[in-house]
């Protein structure tokens, strides 16, 4: 099966894309975004943004089953991830 960039709910594409706008947004890199257009940023910051994109998606569904996600873990997106303090684009 061939991959592709669309989403499965294609109602929900732009959720998605004010989800992305909002966590660029977080991490600061929406000035950038929002003038240049996001085939111009990096790949770091791409995959920084998917990254918490599925982080955020995983959370909003273990809290819709009743679970709670705990934000003392370590690995929050306030703390970073453990590679991030090797990560030469974070702030």
């Amino acid at each position: 099966m061939a991959r592709s960039n669309k989403p499965v709910n294609p109602s929900a594409e732009n959720a998605l894309d004010r989800m992305k706008l909002e966590i660029a947004t977080e991490l600061g890199i929406s000035d950038r975004v929002r003038s240049q257009g996001w085939s111009t940023m990096t790949s770091a910051d791409c995959g920084r943004v998917g990254g918490h994109m599925v982080r955020r998606m995983i959370e909003q569904y273990e809290s819709s089953m009743g679970g709670q996600t705990s934000s003392t873990s370590g690995t929050t997106a306030t703390s970073g991830t453990m590679t991030s303090q090797f990560d030469a684009n974070s702030k």
